[in-house]
């Protein structure tokens, strides 16, 4: 196996999206909806409201690319969108009771994932890789905070 860094970390992410999309094409979800799903799962969880705008900047996408995903989110039941009772010409977006139940199964199904990744590893070495993967990222963004 080859020791290049960046080839290997390729590898690793191409396998992590093919089980993430396995359980995705189960609930008639690209993967790019799964994610969108994902970041909303996350903005809920912390309180946060999100709009269209937010979903631009994060994704770094252009307006007609979240729209369209957000249609088709829509058409299937996924998300809502509500004006925002603070600004009237925003609508926030917001997950259905459908995905929050999609949303749940999948933190089991990333569970069973993360169980297959550290099957081999001690509870030193678990922290050790995170602390490394850490460290790549931060090298790669000096700018943002570690």
């Amino acid at each position: 196996m080859s020791e290049d860094l960046i080839f290997n970390i390729r590898l690793a992410y191409f396998a992590l999206e093919k089980e993430k999309n396995i359980y995705f094409e189960k609930q008639n979800l690209t993967a790019s909806q799964g994610d969108l799903l994902l970041y909303l799962g996350f903005a809920e969880r912390q309180g946060k409201d999100v709009n269209q705008k937010d979903i631009e900047r994060y994704f770094k996408l252009t307006n007609p690319t979240i729209t369209g995903l957000l249609n088709r989110l829509e058409e299937k039941g996924f998300v809502e969108r509500r004006k925002s009772p603070v600004d009237g010409r925003t609508n926030l977006i917001h997950l259905t009771d459908q995905t929050r139940k999609v949303l749940d199964q999948f933190k089991r199904h990333k569970d069973r994932i993360d169980q297959k990744l550290y099957r081999d590893f001690n509870d030193d070495e678990r922290k050790q890789i995170i602390y490394l993967l850490k460290k790549l990222r931060a090298n790669l963004n000096p700018d943002q905070p570690r």
